[in-house]
């Protein structure tokens, strides 16, 4: 029951994660958001493990997606190794990613 609600999720945090891939070194550049100060070396190591985690791991989600849609699994192995690979997603990588975001990355008040 666990894995098809998060099977479900997949596609929504799939768009979120994509999103924040792209936006989140577009706000770094621009000054938008900055790597927390108090502790500069650490937390721009912690996001750049976490950045570089959360994008191999979407790849390997959208190629393992593609390739269920490609050649259906045709026995309930092949089907049940397909959803762990995004069963995990939504909340290991996700939500570790947002958490770590959350203690690295600072946004900037707007004036």
């Amino acid at each position: 029951m666990l894995t098809a609600v998060l099977l479900l999720l997949l596609p929504g945090v799939l768009g979120m994660s994509v999103f924040r891939l792209v936006q989140l070194p577009r706000d770094l550049q621009a000054g938008r958001a900055l790597i927390d100060p108090r502790c500069p070396l650490l937390c721009a190591l912690a996001f750049g493990v976490a950045y570089i985690a959360l994008a191999g791991y979407t790849v390997l989600v959208v190629l393992a997606v593609a390739r269920a849609l490609w050649t259906p699994p045709q026995t309930i192995h092949e089907l049940l190794a397909a959803a762990a690979v995004g069963a995990g997603y939504p909340f290991f990588f996700y939500l570790g990613f947002e958490w770590v975001l959350y203690h690295s990355v600072k946004p900037l008040a707007r004036a």
